[in-house]
């Protein structure tokens, strides 16, 4: 894009243009305390030099509505995510996406057919559809916030679902984006003398939106507390070229900083020219060190799939900055200066036509106000608890569930592995899948409380073998299943569960489904909301590591009747110690393990035949916690402090563990010292995992003490010796203990769920 033009300066003798402000060559503008530079001009010479700057920056505007426009709309192009070194684009995924998910993956590229819209002009016309560079600005503005709101509400929307967005969508970019267009915008209209005064108040917003980046809480956390702990990092760190490394990304998130505190030397001078170094360096200082990132991958051999998605991310980084700059310029021109001033200097058919700023910021809001509206109603999780009055198992559907649908999920899996390999037509892996799926529907339909459960196996067996089907229409077939047999009481649940990959044909989709024999519903209320869990049996004998399981976009959590009594048995066998528990890295911590069974063995004592009963109790409470936290449980600070630098699935992870676990210890039927044991050989053994981490918060919690050696290092002794002392604690002292920690991560008490 070329320079827009700069008003002609006088000096040398040369005759200056009209309407330039009389200046001569080489001297400084003046400061805003001082008189103007113009105040011997008279007022109409004044207006013109304040139209002709309104002009260029409408220009300017326009011509950056069409590139900026076009890099956000190529932005669908580039990969939505990148597995296993292969990039995943946004329509292969989206139809595994919530509705509200889907808007927010698609919200930058239709912004930027927006703003291609926008910078779209005819001979007659300065706008297909708004005239007014004011109008413009806007319309401009209320884009950027519309894709903000869009991106936050489909990033809570898709945490309930099955596919959540991926991070390159969930930060926070509007403070970010906004230091650097405020600083832009500030510097330009401080060179200008009827600006001077908004472009210092722009100067004081690029400072204000600094202070939110770095001091408003993101996951449970101020930012500037994670900065200041990395740059420690980097000061310690003992090789150069990690130092180096690290030290860049640390001078990149420290660049709003820089840029908003340069800012603050204009807010009383005057810049010697238009479009001073700053104003460049807002829009493109950040984009070039991310550039940086991308050389060093090219000169290290690592160019590919993330690199270049990074170089575009540069490129789209600008155009936001650069649009919305030009955005904030004119319009605060428009609000500063008369409009009586402006249009002779634009001329009639340039900002003659078209909707007046009032009526296009009233449109702008609407517009904004009825997304936000939507989206917060497509948006909605879907209501927790359920209704189901469990009738007596028969063996026809004893034979339907734990037979029939397995035996046809193996021809089907087989056949879809065929196809995908491309292993010819597979005409009789079809036939056997078809015969399975025939024999299934036979036995289901002749059931007389079976009609509305065999039109929805057929549905899920007609559709399933479809290889486009997306995941969220295998998990809502799923659920028409479990619904249908909901309705007819009948005690059989079938899990979905999609595995999603990549391969050189691009992304893949693995579908299982795993049915359980339903033994009990249990429903709870905490407050006003309902929840519910399930109490479960395999029906196809193959047993599953956890205890229990909770997924977010289900309205119950499952216990599993049969872990939970493998697990009692386990550690009710006399000589059970939880040697067995640390596996092959027992040998080294000998010693802390010996207080572990010396535990176990008086806890099975004490409980006798409730050992089973209580392990139930406290699963229950497990999985029951995560139903109640749901996906947007805040982070505990401890939890921060001890992830930093880690991924936020990981710290999600332990954050959402640690709440569950404590929840666990404050059940009525189930002794809190089970817990703890539980949780000790993860605690001494292991040296990473959510359970570790959570041993450790957990133990630290109780004892106030710290019993890590290092950032993450655990001695073994000092855990043990916590462990006792909390292990040798009366239950009720020890939930309320509990429910005191609690308090203590995450700011609110917990809450009892009352048994309906």
């Amino acid at each position: 894009m070329s320079a827009p033009p700069v008003p002609p300066q006088h000096g040398g003798g040369a005759p200056q243009s009209a309407g330039a402000p009389p200046q001569s060559a080489g001297a400084p503008p003046q400061d805003a305390s001082a008189p103007p530079q113009n105040a011997s001009a008279p007022p109409g010479e004044e207006s013109v030099a304040t139209a002709m700057f309104y002009r260029m920056s409408a220009e300017r505007l326009r011509a950056r509505c069409l590139w900026s426009g076009l890099a956000l709309a190529l932005s669908a192009l580039v990969p939505y995510e990148v597995a296993y070194g292969h990039g995943i684009l946004v329509w292969s995924v989206l139809p595994e996406l919530a509705p509200a998910a889907q808007v927010a993956a698609l919200a930058p590229a239709i912004a930027g057919l927006w703003l291609l819209f926008l910078g779209a002009r005819t001979e007659r016309r300065a706008g297909l559809l708004v005239e007014r560079p004011t109008s413009r600005a806007i319309a401009v503005l209320a884009a950027f916030v519309a894709v903000n709101v869009a991106v936050w509400i489909g990033r809570r929307s898709s945490a309930w679902d099955m596919l959540p967005l991926p991070d390159s969508l969930l930060t926070r970019p509007a403070p970010f984006l906004a230091v650097f267009a405020f600083t832009s915008a500030g510097v330009v209209l401080r060179f200008h003398a009827r600006a001077r005064k908004g472009g210092s108040a722009l100067l004081a917003a690029s400072v204000a939106a600094a202070l939110v980046f770095y001091l408003w809480p993101s996951r449970g956390e101020i930012p500037a507390q994670t900065i200041a702990r990395a740059a420690v990092l980097v000061a310690t760190l003992p090789d150069a070229r990690f130092q180096l490394g690290y030290g860049m990304v640390l001078l990149f998130v420290l660049g709003p900083l820089a840029i908003a505190l340069l800012g603050l030397a204009y807010v009383r001078r005057v810049p010697r020219r238009e479009h001073p170094g700053l104003a460049i360096a807002a829009v493109w200082a950040m984009p070039g060190l991310m550039l940086l990132f991308v050389y060093r991958a090219f000169l290290s051999g690592g160019w590919g799939v993330e690199a270049g998605a990074v170089a575009f991310f540069a490129l789209l980084l600008a155009a936001v900055v650069a649009v919305l700059a030009s955005a904030i310029e004119v319009l605060a021109l428009g609000v500063m200066v008369p409009e009586a001033e402006l249009e002779p200097g634009i001329g009639a058919s340039a900002d003659g036509g078209g909707a007046r700023p009032i009526a296009a910021a009233g449109a702008a809001a609407a517009s904004v106000a009825a997304l936000l509206g939507a989206l917060l109603v497509l948006g909605r999780p879907a209501p927790k608890g359920v209704d189901w009055r469990l009738g007596a198992p028969t063996t026809e559907w004893d034979k339907v569930y734990g037979e029939l649908l397995p035996s046809w999920e193996r021809a089907r899996i087989a056949r879809d592995a065929h196809a995908r390999d491309a292993q010819g037509t597979g005409a009789e892996a079809q036939v056997l899948t078809r015969a399975r799926s025939r024999e299934m529907l036979t036995v289901a339909r002749a059931q007389p409380d079976g009609k509305d459960v065999a039109a929805a196996l057929a549905a899920l067996a007609g559709q399933v073998d479809d290889l486009e089907l997306s995941g969220r229409a295998f998990g809502r077939l799923v659920a028409e299943v479990n619904d249908a047999a909901r309705r007819a009481g009948l005690g059989y649940y079938l899990d979905a569960s999609v595995h999603l990959g990549v391969s050189t044909d691009g992304a893949t989709r693995r579908f299982y489904t795993t049915p359980y024999r339903v033994k009990e519903v249990h429903a709870y209320r905490v407050g006003d909301d309902r929840f519910a869990t399930l109490l479960v049996e395999p029906m196809t004998g193959e047993p599953r590591v956890h205890l229990g399981f909770s997924r977010d976009q289900d309205p119950f959590a499952l216990v599993l009747g049969s872990e939970v009594r493998s697990y009692a048995e386990r550690f009710d066998k006399e000589g059970a110690t939880c040697h067995a528990a640390a596996g092959g890295a027992a040998g080294a911590n000998a010693g802390a393990l010996a207080r572990c069974d010396a535990a176990l063995a008086k806890l099975r004592e004490r409980l006798g035949s409730t050992l089973e009963r209580a392990v139930l109790a406290g699963t229950e409470r497990h999985e029951l916690q995560h139903q109640i936290d749901g996906p947007h449980l805040p982070l505990s600070p401890a939890v921060t402090e001890l992830l930093a630098g880690f991924s936020d699935e990981a710290q999600d992870r332990v954050s959402r563990e640690l709440s569950a676990y404590i929840a666990e210890m404050t059940a009525g039927d189930a002794p809190p010292q089970l817990t703890l044991v539980h949780l000790f050989p993860f605690g001494v053994v292991a040296r990473g995992g959510a359970e570790h981490r959570v041993a450790t918060l957990v133990l630290e919690t109780l004892s106030g003490k710290r019993l890590r050696s290092g950032a993450r290092e655990v001695d073994p002794e000092t855990y043990a010796q916590a462990f006792e002392e909390q292990f040798s604690r009366g239950d009720d002292e020890l939930r309320e203990a509990a429910r005191r920690g609690y308090r203590e991560h995450f700011g609110v008490d917990l809450q009892e769920p009352v048994r309906q």
